[in-house]
């Protein structure tokens, strides 16, 4: 057998196991009611997790707002140098690129 086919069944064997252990918890009352306990908390972390959630993203979109403006004004003052610098490597580079040639255009 591949190793991939043995993880498969043992996969599968677990998963199986936990079920029926599962089943026979519930079936029991105890196992019903700590369930329901369970399942009553996770729904109170659910809701306050979900309201964290909202304040997160509310406390983001202010930060966004207050820093758009330092970003923007800090990344023109990026752009206009590199631009700049850009355009004084390709002059350069042209006439090095050329070979100190003419260039020339080939006519049909």
């Amino acid at each position: 057998m591949k190793k991939a086919q043995v993880i498969g069944i043992s996969v599968g064997v677990t998963v199986g196991l936990m079920g029926v252990a599962l089943g026979v918890a519930l079936a029991r009352r105890e196992g019903r009611e700590a369930a329901s306990r369970w399942l009553a908390q996770s729904g109170d972390l659910a809701q306050r997790g979900q309201q964290r959630a909202v304040e997160l993203g509310q406390q983001a979109r202010k930060t966004a707002v207050e820093q758009a403006p330092k970003v923007r004004d800090r990344i023109s003052s990026l752009i206009s140098p590199a631009t700049q610098t850009a355009d004084a490597l390709n002059a350069t580079l042209t006439p090095t690129a050329l070979n100190g040639k003419a260039e020339t255009t080939v006519q049909p």
